[in-house]
């Protein structure tokens, strides 16, 4: 499989899924919702229902070059965040790590997960979560 095809494959699906297309907000897997964890796996923020979505819709999904390859050996994690949508039972896992621009990527529909190397843009704001959790 191609990985230029990737961004399509996690965008098109997390934006759908997560992005909040429908109203429903609880379903037979429970409901939608975000969970911020950080380095000491700590939660530090979660929502549920249509404002986990609201959320989740500003959280960077412009994903390219997924690849298996390893996280470095000295990256420290940072934040993790747990994306859950009930309708379609889709869990998205996205680990950031502090001294390392790489994330790591799992419960991806279609092709499970993978390591991405974030954008500078990309890397601030997953970095940051403060910023745009409470805007």
């Amino acid at each position: 499989m191609s990985y230029k095809l990737v961004p399509l494959i996690i965008g098109v699906p997390t934006l759908l899924a997560l992005g909040g297309c429908t109203a429903i907000s609880t379903g037979t897997h429970g409901s939608d919702y975000l969970k911020i964890y950080n380095a000491k796996n700590q939660q530090i923020y979660a929502v549920t229902g249509k404002q986990s979505r609201t959320i989740v819709a500003r959280i960077p999904q412009n994903y390219n070059n997924l690849s298996k390859q390893k996280i470095p050996a000295n990256a420290r994690p940072s934040y993790r965040y747990v994306m859950h949508h009930a309708k379609h039972d889709v869990k998205l896992t996205i680990q950031v790590y502090a001294n390392t621009r790489y994330a790591k990527l799992s419960g991806v529909p279609v092709v499970g997960g993978g390591v991405v190397k974030l954008n500078q843009k990309n890397y601030h704001k997953l970095s940051h979560p403060q910023k745009y959790i409470t805007d």
